[in-house]
């Protein structure tokens, strides 16, 4: 059974990417056509999103100094993966509890 990425990355002030992803379960088989059709709506202005709302973690490589950085972390993409699930939530679970962000 195929398990499902999620990849994602920070930009910081000065435009410095950090990488990040998690893996999770999927034993419903769920797309990820519909996987990423049902993130999109959560996601804010439709690509970013706040790591600490969603239970993932920050990729901040530097420390974080609210004067310059932000908390929005940018949704690349999800892809299928025979890597072990990273993450307790399966992605059904996880997809569920999302709540969108705010809007500028």
């Amino acid at each position: 059974m195929k398990n499902i990425k999620l990849n994602y990355r920070y930009r910081d002030a000065d435009n410095y990417k950090q990488f990040g992803s998690v893996v999770f379960s999927n034993p419903s088989r769920l797309p990820v056509e519909e996987a990423t059709a049902l993130l999109l709506p959560k996601l804010i202005s439709e690509e970013f999103f706040v790591p600490d709302d969603w239970g993932l973690s920050r990729l901040h490589a530097s420390p974080y100094n609210p004067a310059v950085d932000h908390e929005w972390h940018e949704f690349e993409e999800f892809e299928e993966t025979n890597e072990e699930a990273t993450d307790n939530r399966e992605i059904g679970e996880f997809l569920k509890g999302l709540v969108k962000g705010y809007e500028v």
